[in-house]
């Protein structure tokens, strides 16, 4: 099989879990939907859960595919900020992965621990990819908050996915993305800048 025809695979598995969840969908519905046969997804895949690891890929490539552009291209950090809001934007107005990342998490939070895994693996690279962001578009020397930051960062997002998944979000999409850019741009470099006088809550410590 070809390139092609794994990406096919894939894709159908996508649909199929973002349709019915990972536990009803078999590898024969994947083979089905895919219109090739069992055999021949073993021939990529040892396991579904192999498989899964690729359709996770997918659904959280991002940051990665903004890294990507960055060390591909040698994009200004300008371009590469343009490339987060679009990004940003088009993930938080168009629904195609939202079900696919939820239904993930969903099989992961019942116990299946090859994708609790993935997702802990996942997560960290997206804080680190995120970090590794803030240093190139806004020009600042790596810090330990770097990392506090983008954690917090890939939080928003997924919190923000959560309330439109169950149908919760209570203003505009596509405003909401404007203002999370913004906020991004304009608040994230001048907290890191001043970051060492960040002590307003210091008496709450136990």
């Amino acid at each position: 099989m070809s390139k092609q025809g794994k990406q096919k695979i894939i894709e159908a598995a996508q649909r199929l879990i973002s349709n019915q969840g990972v536990e009803k969908t078999s590898m024969r519905d994947i083979a089905i939907e895919a219109g090739i046969t069992t055999g021949a997804i073993y021939y990529y895949y040892k396991s579904k859960e192999e498989l899964l690891y690729d359709v996770m890929d997918y659904a959280t490539a991002t940051t990665a595919n903004i890294i990507q552009m960055r060390e591909g291209t040698q994009a200004t950090s300008e371009q590469v900020l343009d490339e987060i809001a679009r990004q940003v934007t088009h993930r938080l107005t168009h629904n195609a992965n939202r079900r696919l990342r939820y239904n993930l998490a969903y099989q992961a939070a019942l116990g299946d621990d090859t994708l609790r895994t993935k997702f802990a693996s996942d997560y960290a690279g997206q804080a680190e990819r995120t970090a590794q962001l803030f240093n190139y578009v806004f020009k600042m020397d790596a810090t330990p908050m770097d990392l506090y930051l983008g954690i917090i960062m890939v939080a928003a997002l997924d919190g923000i996915d959560l309330q439109q998944f169950i149908g919760a979000l209570p203003v505009d999409a596509a405003s909401l993305a404007k203002v999370y850019n913004e906020f991004f741009a304009f608040s994230v470099p001048r907290f890191l800048a001043q970051q060492d006088q960040a002590h307003r809550f210091d008496h709450l410590k136990e």
